[in-house]
């Protein structure tokens, strides 16, 4: 038989077992979710570090491309001299321009956009002053970062120049036969070949 002070102990024995079980529960379930909120968390960051893993590739390609384009306008730069007479001479500076810079870029492997800006200052029979700008521009298709929705970006490239002709004073220089109106403007190429004219498009930045 047992006496009460035998069940009050009981009782506290059941009790500190049952406490401690559901101490150990809540300890489980603690530490379970601790273990499914990392989890997320570093899915999370996995994600994130693979877009700039990816992004940071695709735009080291894109300076690559970029650099590939700038090398390829140098070449019209260093090779001036070569065709400068061609221009000078041409019935249409602006489209013998073109030709000479299109043609340049196509040896030398470029698939993309050439535009040719040409303005030539209204000529005075002892002098004449004309610029003229490289454009090319170029598709880039990403490759990592197309995962995240980014699919293609434009790569653009240009270079300025120009040229005076003429000493002045009693000296008399050649002129096209037509007027500047009918070859200044911009020259861009078109799919399969040939060009789209157009005497109101120069650069922001130039002083038309």
């Amino acid at each position: 038989m047992q006496t009460g002070c035998e069940d009050a102990e009981q009782i506290g024995i059941t009790g500190r077992y049952e406490g401690e079980n559901i101490m150990k529960h809540k300890t489980l379930c603690f530490f379970k979710k601790e273990s499914g909120d990392t989890i997320v968390l570093f899915a999370g960051m996995f994600v994130v570090l693979i877009f700039f893993i990816g992004l940071s590739l695709d735009i080291g390609m894109i300076y690559l491309q970029r650099n590939s384009m700038q090398n390829l306008c140098q070449l019209i730069r260093e090779n001036r001299f070569t065709y400068q007479d061609t221009i000078r001479f041409a019935d249409n500076p602006g489209e013998a321009s073109y030709n000479i810079i299109d043609d340049a870029m196509r040896d030398n492997g470029f698939d993309g956009t050439v535009k040719v800006y040409f303005k030539e200052e209204q000529p005075v029979s002892n002098y004449r002053d004309y610029r003229i700008r490289t454009q090319l521009s170029e598709e880039y298709s990403f490759t990592f970062a197309r995962i995240f929705g980014l699919t293609t970006t434009t790569i653009t490239v240009f270079l300025d120049g120009r040229e005076t002709y003429g000493e002045g004073g009693d000296d008399v220089v050649w002129h096209p036969p037509i007027q500047v109106t009918e070859y200044n403007g911009s020259y861009t190429s078109k799919s399969g070949g040939g060009y789209v004219y157009n005497n109101h498009d120069f650069p922001t930045n130039w002083d038309v």
